[in-house]
Parts: C-alpha cells; structure tokens; sequence
C-alpha cells in the first residue's frame, strides 16, 4: 500500500470520528432539550419521591410554539396541547415567572378553570372529593387558604404529597403553564427504585 493510500484510509477514518462526535453532539442537544435531570431537594414528596433521588422530566409540551397551542383550550377549559399536565402527575417547576431559584416538585391537583377547596381534610374538585391514593391516608389542610379558589385558563393548582410539610400552592397560589418545567417521567437514581411515572 502505497503512502497516498495510507493517509486517504487515515483521512477517512478522520472524517468518520469526526461525523460521528458531531451526530453525537447533536442527538445529546436534542435529547437535553426534550428531557431534564433533576434532583430531589426537599421531603414535601415522600413517601414517594424520597430527598437524593433523581428523576428525568419530559420538557415537550413547553417546545410547542406559542401560536400552535398557546391560545388554544380544550372544552374542559385547559390547554389542548397533548402533552400538558394532567391531574394525578408530578412536574417540576419554578414559583416565578422569571425561572430563578431552585425548581420545585409537586404533583398537580385542579386543571385551569376547576374550582379547588378543602373542607374535612380532602381535597374537593368542582365540589367532587379527589380520591389521592399516593397520599396513604395523610389529610390535607390550609389555614391560609381563601375557599373556594377557582383557577383562571392558563392555571395549576400543586400540592407536595407530604401535605403537612409542603409548601405549595396552599402557600403562593396556583401557577401558570409558562413556570412548568416539565412532568416527571422516570426516577432513575438511585437504581433499587427506579420508577416511571405515570
């Protein structure tokens, strides 16, 4: 094999690694986009998401454009986008507008235009009990809370699992889409609990 052979097999395993990084580079971009790493730094969860454990968050819905699915509302009175947050799902999300402290983890409780209220320690939605499994017999209660609140078409209403040591929407009110982060999908760490999220 002659010289100009060697460094054209050289210059095209060059050109191989280097198409290969690059599509690497490109699908981790993309991936990071779609789905966060987070990491759990409270107890308001438990027992179902302990402080220390990591979850990946599914970040679709908020890729979608404004004037795709911004305005838009489903009969129910809450965005059409198929991937906004239903009721029963953990998000993560920040308590401002401006994405700036620590992101929370909560699970959500009243869809945009439900009407929220706890009496008896349970929760009612539209005057509904909201039968919580994941609460394991915990009450819920709120001293400061102004009943019946009903949320506006771009509102959440979250609350932590551990309901005596949350603090949630009983504490600043509900929060609109553009704070969510995303809903939680998958606890990948540590490996004994690995768990996806419905």
């Amino acid at each position: 094999m002659g010289k100009r052979s060697v460094w054209q097999s050289v210059g095209h395993a060059a050109v191989g690694i280097l198409q290969t990084g690059l599509e690497a580079a490109a699908l981790f971009i993309v991936i990071s986009l779609v789905i966060g790493r987070f990491e759990i730094h409270s107890v308001s969860m438990e027992p179902n998401l302990h402080e220390g454990q990591r979850v990946l968050v599914n970040k679709l819905d908020h890729l979608w454009p404004r004037w795709l699915v911004g305005e838009a509302e489903a009969s129910e009175g809450h965005r059409s986008s198929p991937f906004a947050p239903q009721r029963g799902q953990v998000i993560v999300f920040y308590e401002n507008a401006e994405h700036t402290g620590i992101p929370l983890v909560k699970r959500v409780i009243g869809l945009p235009g439900e009407t929220v209220e706890i009496r008896g320690g349970r929760v009612l939605i539209n005057g509904q009990v909201l039968d919580e499994p994941y609460l394991h017999g915990v009450l819920t209660t709120c001293d400061l809370c102004n009943y019946p609140i009903v949320l506006g078409p771009d509102q959440y209403w979250v609350m932590g699992d551990n309901r005596p040591n949350s603090r949630d929407s009983r504490s600043f009110g509900p929060i609109r889409s553009d704070q969510i982060v995303g809903e939680v999908i998958l606890r990948y760490w540590p490996l004994d609990k690995v768990t996806l999220h419905p």
